[in-house]
């Protein structure tokens, strides 16, 4: 990395999200760190994107593409990307004023980690705080074999938290664009787990907007109910990605074998849709390694109350 202030490439994904956008890039533009590129990827948007973008002149560097879904913004802007650090942000998002700043000084104490993130704050359409800073569990250093041995559980990072070294996430490019067209993050932070150090930063330093139209925290904000159609899109996002992840691993030449009935996510979903016992989700969680006993203990009640939800849907 440069001595003191690497150009970082400000990375933003769009589609449809005019409404929001100016929030986004003006939050790039307030940042207090000097040196940032802003890259906005323009997913082919049919509303008035392409005007507001314009409003920017060469403030901004723009590309415009069919639209692929999330995966295939990623494949587009990463190797356009200048920065020595690639900083991911959703169009619908904010980055607090110094985000950029402190995730430059991890980014120099932590050279071995190929991934950086940090917490978030979640918040209404109106900007409102809703609840307190996720994830509350964060991971650092070395997470592939317990990553392997929990069939792929954690808490993995949002988009617009992520910091990427360019020359190891460029590995993982092409990201298969079949299946899902969104969450394509997840599929960037596992290749990370798996084959590199990662480095998280305890403060939240994004807003992430909750606005009822998300591509796809839509319907996921509400921990109390989620319809069974998005309780088996979760099941099936899961597969993709693990099958995915197995693709882009042994591709780079490596070997990548897991056993998705210890996904404790996939395995509580299919609990909760009827197709797996509620010993097999205990199994999973125990073997999930960022619950703490108390975190298992709490989760598994939570995890029983929102079974009867689910008997008569």
């Amino acid at each position: 990395m440069s001595a003191d202030r690497p150009l970082v490439t400000a990375l933003i994904n769009t589609y449809n999200y005019g409404r929001y956008l100016p929030f986004a890039i003006n939050s790039v533009l307030n940042q207090t760190y000097p040196n940032i590129e802003i890259l906005v990827v323009d997913d082919g948007s049919t509303d008035h994107t392409p005007q507001v973008l314009a409003q920017y002149g060469d403030k901004i560097r723009v590309i415009r593409t069919e639209n692929g879904g999330q995966g295939h913004t990623f494949n587009v802007g990463i190797p356009q990307a200048r920065g020595e650090l690639i900083m991911l942000l959703d169009a619908d998002d904010t980055w607090m004023p110094t985000k950029v700043e402190r995730m430059v000084e991890l980014a120099a104490q932590k050279p071995k980690a190929a991934m950086l993130y940090h917490r978030f704050q979640n918040v209404d359409k109106n900007g409102k705080d809703l609840g307190v800073p996720q994830p509350f569990t964060l991971t650092s250093g070395d997470y592939r074999s317990k990553y392997l041995r929990s069939g792929g559980t954690w808490w993995s990072p949002i988009t617009s938290v992520l910091v990427l070294r360019p020359e190891h996430v460029k590995k993982a490019l092409p990201i298969p664009t079949y299946a899902v067209r969104e969450g394509a993050d997840t599929l960037i932070t596992d290749f990370c787990a798996v084959s590199s150090e990662i480095a998280a930063h305890p403060e939240p330093l994004t807003h992430r907007r909750l606005h009822g139209s998300n591509l796809y925290a839509a319907g996921r904000d509400d921990r109390s109910y989620r319809s069974r159609e998005i309780r088996e899109s979760d099941v099936r996002r899961i597969e993709w990605r693990m099958f995915s992840l197995k693709q882009v691993v042994e591709r780079n030449g490596g070997k990548f074998d897991i056993n998705l009935d210890r996904n404790e996510w996939r395995v509580t979903n299919l609990y909760w849709l009827g197709r797996a016992s509620l010993l097999k989700v205990m199994w999973a969680s125990l073997r999930c390694p960022e619950h703490s006993m108390k975190n298992r203990w709490d989760r598994l009640k939570w995890v029983m109350g929102l079974k009867k939800m689910y008997k008569n849907g």
